[in-house]
């Protein structure tokens, strides 16, 4: 498929409608429509830093329209046009980049597109034309725009999440003169909609995220009805921000030192932490624990105005005949879809798995998503028989106490639906006896200083408060109307299941020198992590005692910064890593927090075919995406380029993307941020205000089955060959340099066998080269000369072996062989 068709029908597939009082959408007729909010011309396409794209002339919310036969009313069209047009000049830029040259110390570099830019102010519109513009059409349609936060950059509360004073202005204005309000939210992030409710004019509300240089095409065939919506919500929004479990446990004011959370914030001591020096030591302590998202809400039976899974269609839907069967290895749920309105469209079935009494044994959420399957497009009256595989695996919670995954004895409901608050049972699985699938030890413990002082939130806090199943019971504890499927420990571990990933074996390296394997544990450039500024004069590698460069770069297209050092002479190529979740800079693609909303596993791998395709022909050799943080917060700055708050939704989107990417070509993916960087705000802290990089605390539970699963998913099923770190420290440890994170879990206990990069610019406050390497990081982004002597001289004061060396080596000369084998 074409390019640009097929990111407008990720678009397509992927934009939820949240509203449609009266039927509003479609459109009956393709009258005059008054538009209103700056967005409409302005419309964003992409998001920034590793996740922008190139943007250049796509069509604006607005264009698009006209061109599916909307007529917008002149006379306010001409007034944005006009204001639009007026604000176009070049803003003064703040930075001195006659210091890039000395930027050695990364962290500076990052302060450069690390400041908060809030969300413009809307236009106020002259009276006389909403008054005009009202005499001649009942309709209009507001196009709420965010583009705040980024890297480094967390979004505001008020004037971002919250509405602008003047979107509030706006908002009241256009309602008091329009009957039927149309509202689309072109954002990088979720917004309060409380206000939705406010205004009985807003007839339709279309969440359509950032979704590429084709979004605009994809909505106006929306609301022309061209198109029939199936989005689904990857993320839960609440009706209030101070709902959200972690918004009292979230840092996102950086401009204010005193608003930022640290180790004393909670009773606790930077001293004992090993945080010292700094004026500053953020912490972000994951106090909900394993109740993210709609886990929180669910099981602490929460209001909330639009559910996770949730999204509307212009047709119907009937599901019956709904059954779960016990087969080799798992449990097949199968249920027929039949279309039961008037249009042609695609629904999306989904399966969650709750345990009866989740508040005893190990406590586990209310329910947990286990399972989906999209429909293809469905003519009225047509039916689609679906099947969604649960493997045993998913039954499996982890076990802090046994440290292992054990599947506990007891029942467990199987229930089905089109969101995580629309579902009917399908099923009962009967546990006999607990099972023990994996035994694993204990890694990602919270430092003994801290243990006693912190609390995390429990349902034994809380008793009885979950969502009340809607189940007539049996007097055996079934459910009426459907058989008990008995399961053992033999059916569980027959087969075989492995939770190994298949291993290459490393190839034998050639006889190198220290100096050879210290250049090798690191990129080839200058060290700053934005080669294309500053002073190219740097070196880009360490020379040799006859002045000769020891790497070299030979990769055809790739630049210092972005490559791995070659050494020609003992046959060692370099490998070229490019940027990002959005793409490479060919087409613009929807964000990723968009993308999942798709809920189409076709899809996913069709739009990594499609960016692989690009990667080949630019020969970039390492996609660096996909990012499979998760939603925890609404004003993380990176949401847009993270899938969602839900870990198996995110592991089955990238893995997907993944098979599509690495299919029969010479490019592989780097997923990142491995792990626990769900906050921006001081990720790698701020050498210039002595600020440490922020802390992430969180239980070994939470980390395991929300945080690291995504990763996992990627190492075990789509058998990734790279992974990069995050900057953060995760319970007092920086990711980078954490060996029960980059070997013992990662290696040993998922049998990953290829190259650990770190982020781009771990130089500073960040983990030194030398105890990255000895952690299992086998290679410091961008690097270049500086790390390079970081790492020899922790090879003299003896904190990094020869052997460590050799090995971080040889995965990096794994990962090369892996791509160029591929080579055509």
């Amino acid at each position: 498929m074409d390019r640009k068709l097929l990111a407008r029908r990720i678009a397509e597939e992927s934009i939820v409608l949240l509203k449609n009082e009266d039927h509003m959408l479609p459109l009956k007729e393709k009258k005059e429509i008054a538009f209103f909010g700056r967005t409409q011309i302005g419309t964003l396409y992409s998001g920034n830093g590793s996740g922008g794209a190139n943007v250049a002339g796509c069509g604006t919310i607005l264009e698009e329209c006209e061109n599916c036969g909307i007529r917008p009313e002149p006379l306010l069209k001409g007034f944005y046009e006009y204001k639009i047009n007026e604000e176009r000049v070049t803003e003064e830029d703040e930075f001195d980049w006659t210091k890039v040259s000395e930027m050695v110390n990364s962290g500076i570099m990052y302060e450069i597109f690390g400041k908060y830019r809030a969300p413009l102010d809307e236009y106020e519109v002259p009276g006389t034309l909403i008054d005009q513009a009202a005499e001649k059409t009942d309709t209009a349609l507001i196009v709420i725009g965010r583009n705040s936060g980024g890297e480094e950059c967390d979004r505001h509360l008020s004037e971002d999440y919250y509405l602008t004073n003047s979107e509030e202005s706006l908002l009241k204005e256009v309602c008091s003169h329009f009957t039927n309000v149309v509202v689309a939210l072109n954002v990088n992030g979720l917004i309060d909609l409380s206000w939705v409710r406010k205004y009985a004019n807003i007839k339709s509300l279309l969440f359509i995220g950032i979704p590429g240089e084709e979004g605009a095409s994809a909505l106006a065939g929306i609301l022309t009805g061209e198109t029939n919506p199936s989005g689904k919500l990857a993320v839960t929004i609440a009706e209030h921000y101070e709902d959200y479990p972690s918004a009292d446990h979230f840092s996102w004011d950086k401009e204010h030192l005193e608003n930022v959370l640290d180790y004393e914030s909670y009773g606790l001591s930077s001293e004992e932490n090993g945080s010292t020096g700094f004026s500053k030591s953020p912490v972000s302590v994951y106090w909900e624990d394993i109740y993210t998202g709609y886990r929180y809400f669910d099981t602490f039976g929460k209001p909330v105005l639009y559910p996770f899974g949730y999204g509307l269609s212009y047709t119907e839907f009937a599901i019956s005949d709904a059954s779960a069967e016990k087969q080799n290895g798992g449990i097949m749920v199968t249920a027929n879809v039949k279309n039961i309105g008037e249009i042609s469209g695609k629904e999306v079935i989904q399966v969650y798995l709750s345990k009866v009494n989740p508040a005893e044994g190990v406590e586990r959420p209310y329910q947990e998503l286990k399972g989906f399957e999209k429909t293809a497009d469905l003519a009225p009256g047509e039916k689609e028989k679906v099947k969604i595989w649960i493997p045993w695996r998913e039954l499996a919670v982890y076990d802090e106490g046994r440290a292992a995954w054990v599947i506990e004895s007891g029942d467990y409901l199987l229930k089905m639906g089109n969101s995580s608050r629309d579902t009917s049972l399908v099923g009962m699985v009967r546990l006999g006896d607990t099972v023990l699938t994996e035994q694993c030890a204990n890694r990602m413990i919270i430092l003994e200083c801290n243990r006693d002082k912190l609390s995390f939130l429990t349902q034994k806090d809380y008793a009885g408060c979950h969502l009340e199943d809607r189940c007539e019971k049996k007097p055996d504890g079934g459910v009426t109307g459907m058989a008990v499927i008995s399961v053992t420990e033999e059916d569980i571990l027959a087969g075989g299941e492995s939770r190994q990933a298949e291993k290459e074996t490393q190839q034998n390296l050639p006889e190198l020198s220290i100096e050879e394997l210290a250049s090798l544990c690191v990129g080839y450039g200058p060290g700053t992590p934005f080669a294309a500024v500053g002073d190219r004069s740097d070196p880009s590698a360490i020379f040799d005692g006859e002045g000769k460069p020891i790497t070299t770069n030979n990769h055809p297209t790739g630049y210092p910064g972005y490559v791995s050092p070659a050494i020609e002479e003992k046959g060692i190529k370099s490998i070229f890593y490019k940027d990002g979740p959005a793409g490479i800079g060919g087409i613009a693609w929807p964000t990723e927090m968009l993308i999942a909303c798709s809920f189409d596993r076709k899809l996913w791998q069709m739009f990594g075919d499609a960016v692989g395709k690009e990667c080949e022909d630019q020969q970039v050799n390492v996609w660096l995406a996909p990012a499979v943080n998760l939603h925890r917060n609404p004003l993380c700055g990176r949401n847009f380029e993270y899938f969602s708050e839900d870990p198996y939704l995110t592991g089955v989107c990238a893995c997907e993307i993944t098979k599509g990417v690495q299919n029969g070509r010479p490019v592989i993916v780097c997923p990142k941020h491995f792990a626990a960087n769900e906050q921006e705000t001081f990720r790698r802290g701020n050498a210039g205000k002595k600020v440490d990089a922020v802390d992430s605390i969180l239980t070994e539970r939470s980390a395991r089955e929300l945080y690291l699963k995504p990763f996992e998913m990627l190492v075990r099923e789509a058998h990734i060959a790279c992974i990069m770190t995050s900057f953060n420290k995760i319970n007092g440890v920086f990711a980078g340099g954490s060996k029960d994170l980059c070997t013992r879990i990662l290696r040993e206990e998922w049998g990953f066998d290829g190259a650990v990069v770190t982020d781009w610019g771990d130089m500073d406050i960040v983990v030194d080269g030398a105890d990255a390497v000895a952690a299992g990081n086998d290679i410091v982004m961008p690097g270049g000369p500086p790390v390079i002597r970081q790492i020899l001289k922790g090879y003299e004061e003896g904190r990094v072996t020869r052997e460590e060396m050799e090995t971080a080596a040889g995965h990096l000369l794994c990962m090369i062989r892996r791509i160029h084998g591929k080579e055509k």
